[in-house]
C-alpha cells in the first residue's frame, strides 16, 4: 500500500470497548481514524423480532442486501479515502465485510478475531468455519489475539482458501486510561478471596451454557474463600461467603479489582458440547484483569489461549482444584508478592503499547 498520503483507517464494528482500544492503538500514529457502525448492529437497535432475525442470517449466508446501509457506508468509505477497513470481531461483520468489499474492492478489509468460534456445539462450529470460509475471499488479512487462535484458523478453519491473507498477532488491550490513576490498593481482605468479572445474570437472553459457574461458584464457597461478582438473582443465596456487588462500569470495575487477591477466569466446561471457543479465546474479563493489574486464578487444564496471552504476566495461579487454589491463596505473603508483580505488569497491557506493530502492519500491506 501507498503510504504518499496519510493513512485513512475506518473501525467497522458497535460501539463497544474493543473501538475505543483500536482507536488508543492507532491514535497519533499517522491515521486517519474514522467509525463505521455495523449494520448488524443498527438493526438491532432499530429492530427486534423474528423477521429481523431471519434477515441478518439470510445476510450471514449471502452478504449484506440494505441498500440504504451500504449506499451511507460506501458514501462514508469514499469521502474519507478510506485505505483499510478495521472489522472486528468474529462473524459478526463478515455480511457487511462480503458486500463492501464488492462495491469497493480496492479498499484493504482486516478483520480481528478476538471471540471464536461462539458457538458451543458441533454444528453451530461447522457453521461458524463455513462463515469464516464463505468470507476469506472479501479479506486482506487477519488479526488474531494470540498464536493458538492463528493455528487453529490455519490448521482447521481456512485451509487453502486463507493462503493470501496477511497475518498479525496482536494482544488485546483496554486503553491506558481504562487503568487507575490511583495508588494499588491495599490488600483489603484478611483470608482467601477472589473477584469473578464474568456473567451472572444468567437468565438474559444472551449468556450461554459456559457462562453458567455455579457449580464452581459453589465449590468455592464451600472451601471458605470469599468469592465477590456482580449482584444477580441467579446467584442470590445468602451464603456468607458470597460477596455480591452492584454493577458497574468498566473503569470502576477495574479500580476495584485491585484489592482482591486474585480474578477467577474459568468457564462451566461440562455443560458445553464443543469447548474451542473457551480453549482460543482472550476473554474481555482477562483483558479487564490485566488492567486492573490484579492476579489472575485459572483451572490448570485448558484454557490455552488465555494462557497464552498470560505470558508474559508474573501474576498466574494455575490451580487444579478448589481446594488446591485456597491453598495457594492461604498463603498471605505470596498473595501479597503476587498482587506486586500484577500491579506493576499492568503497563505492559495497554492499546498504546500496541499501536506501534498495528500501525507497521497496516502500512506494509
Amino acid at each position: 500500500m501507498s503510504v504518499s498520503h496519510r493513512l485513512s483507517v475506518a473501525l467497522l464494528g458497535p460501539d463497544i470497548d474493543h473501538k475505543k482500544s483500536l482507536e488508543a492503538m492507532l491514535d497519533r500514529r499517522g491515521s486517519k481514524l474514522t467509525w463505521l457502525p455495523d449494520s448488524a448492529s443498527l438493526s438491532r437497535v432499530q429492530t427486534q423480532g423474528i423477521v429481523s432475525g431471519i434477515r441478518r442470517a439470510f445476510n450471514q449466508l449471502t452478504y449484506t442486501h440494505d441498500r440504504n446501509y451500504l449506499q451511507k457506508a460506501c458514501r462514508h468509505l469514499d469521502e474519507n479515502c478510506t485505505d483499510v477497513i478495521i472489522a472486528y470481531w468474529g462473524t459478526g461483520p463478515l455480511a457487511d465485510v462480503v458486500a463492501i468489499k464488492r462495491m469497493r474492492p480496492h479498499i484493504k478489509i482486516m478483520l480481528v478475531v478476538l471471540c471464536f468460534p461462539l458457538a458451543l456445539n458441533a454444528m453451530g462450529v461447522k457453521r461458524q468455519h463455513w462463515l469464516m470460509r464463505h468470507a476469506a475471499p472479501c479479506l486482506d488479512g487477519i488479526l488474531y489475539s494470540n498464536a493458538v487462535m492463528q493455528e487453529y484458523f490455519r490448521g482447521q478453519v481456512l485451509h487453502e482458501c486463507g493462503s493470501h491473507l496477511k497475518e498479525l498477532v496482536l494482544r488485546p488491550c483496554w486503553p491506558q486510561d481504562y487503568q487507575s490513576a490511583t495508588e494499588r490498593c491495599e490488600m483489603a481482605f484478611s483470608g482467601p478471596n477472589l473477584i469473578y468479572v464474568g456473567r451472572t445474570d444468567l437468565s438474559h437472553r444472551t449468556v450461554h451454557a459456559a457462562d453458567d459457574l455455579r457449580p464452581m461458584m459453589a465449590e468455592i464457597l464451600k472451601n471458605k474463600i470469599e468469592l465477590h461478582h456482580a449482584r444477580s438473582s441467579e446467584t442470590s443465596d445468602g451464603n456468607p461467603y458470597r460477596r455480591p456487588f452492584d454493577p458497574i462500569n468498566q473503569k470502576g470495575l477495574i479500580a476495584k479489582m485491585g484489592a482482591h487477591d486474585a480474578s477467577l477466569i474459568a468457564y462451566n466446561a461440562a455443560a458445553c458440547q464443543k469447548t474451542d471457543r473457551l480453549e482460543l479465546t482472550v476473554p474481555d474479563r482477562l483483558i479487564t484483569s490485566v488492567a486492573a493489574g490484579v492476579p489472575i486464578a485459572i483451572p490448570s487444564i485448558g484454557y490455552r489461549g488465555a494462557k497464552q496471552y498470560l505470558a508474559d504476566y508474573p501474576a498466574v495461579i494455575e490451580f487444579e482444584s478448589i481446594p488446591d487454589l485456597k491453598r495457594q491463596l492461604e498463603d498471605r505473603e505470596r498473595v501479597k508478592a503476587t498482587r506486586e508483580a500484577a500491579w506493576q505488569a499492568r503497563k505492559l497491557y495497554t492499546a498504546e503499547m500496541q499501536g506501534d506493530l498495528l500501525q507497521r502492519f497496516l502500512v506494509a500491506i
